[in-house]
């Protein structure tokens, strides 16, 4: 009997060590979600303050009033950023959140550049920058 009663004992104290409670994925951070990627561009708008708004690149889109198809933006975590623009120069310079972390102020030798976050996630960053003539709202997508 107390040979039973350990093996029982044993089998129990085995069996709930080894039960874990499920990994419960944390949220990413909006640093984690911008860095992690190399976003490319999906769409760019311009005049989106306007009436007469213009979709002027969509990926894969003949035609295109702006070819975008070049550019790359990587975000890095100490704060500093490199792109590849229209062009295919590098572009480097710098980022950061302002406002409550509801923005991005990307600061480079062209100037600097502060848009309103729309959207960040694993899958997408859309961005409105209302100071731009007549507004550029636009959707990133990872490389």
């Amino acid at each position: 009997m107390k040979t039973q009663a350990f093996f029982f004992i044993f089998f129990l104290s085995t069996f709930f060590l080894s039960c874990k409670k499920d990994d419960v994925d944390t949220p990413k951070t909006k640093t984690e979600l911008l860095t992690s990627k190399t976003w490319i561009y999906d769409e760019y708008f311009t005049n989106y303050n306007s009436a007469n708004t213009v979709l002027a690149y969509k990926r894969g889109k003949a035609n295109n009033s702006i070819n975008l198809s070049l550019n790359r933006s990587k975000f890095n975590v100490d704060g500093t950023t490199s792109e590849i623009n229209q062009n295919g120069t590098s572009v480097p310079g710098t980022w950061k959140f302002i406002n409550n972390d509801t923005q991005t102020q990307v600061t480079n030798a062209v100037g600097t550049f502060t848009a309103n976050i729309i959207s960040l996630s694993e899958d997408g960053f859309i961005w409105l920058d209302p100071n731009a003539s007549g507004g550029t709202y636009a959707k990133m997508i990872p490389q």
